[in-house]
């Protein structure tokens, strides 16, 4: 899966494995907790960690978005941002969460991640949205 970097995620490259071949690669932080496909197997896999990169801007991890979405005092600040931003609403089944657009068709989360993180407004307001919470 071939995916743009932003720039400024370029310095923030975490050391991840294959769990499948055990190959190492580098992944922008913010796509931790991610579908990748291995460089070296090519099987759609969720990379082990290995190494995270010191984070450098604003980019959050997929895994710390999923958070902001989930569990409240969290997503109660965080859904109505991706409402303004998209005009998506998002839907709580238990522990099941599914975010869908005005016509009403679920929308891929991972997608929506990778817009933000390649927004540098959205990414910045979400992070100091998100710096509230993990102080």
């Amino acid at each position: 899966m071939n995916v743009h970097v932003p720039d400024n995620a370029r310095r923030d490259l975490a050391l991840v494995g294959c769990p499948q071949c055990m190959f190492r690669f580098e992944t922008p932080n913010y796509r931790l907790g991610m579908r990748h496909r291995c460089p070296e197997c090519e099987a759609a896999i969720k990379p082990k960690y290995v190494r995270r990169a010191q984070d450098s801007g604003y980019s959050l991890s997929f895994h710390t978005f999923l958070q902001l979405l989930t569990m409240r005092p969290y997503r109660d600040d965080i859904v109505p941002l991706i409402g303004a931003w998209f005009g998506y609403e998002a839907e709580y089944e238990g522990r099941s969460l599914t975010i869908r657009n005005a016509a009403g068709r679920a929308v891929d989360v991972e997608q929506m991640h990778e817009m933000i993180q390649t927004s540098s407004r959205w990414q910045e307001i979400l992070y100091r949205k998100a710096g509230k919470f993990f102080r």
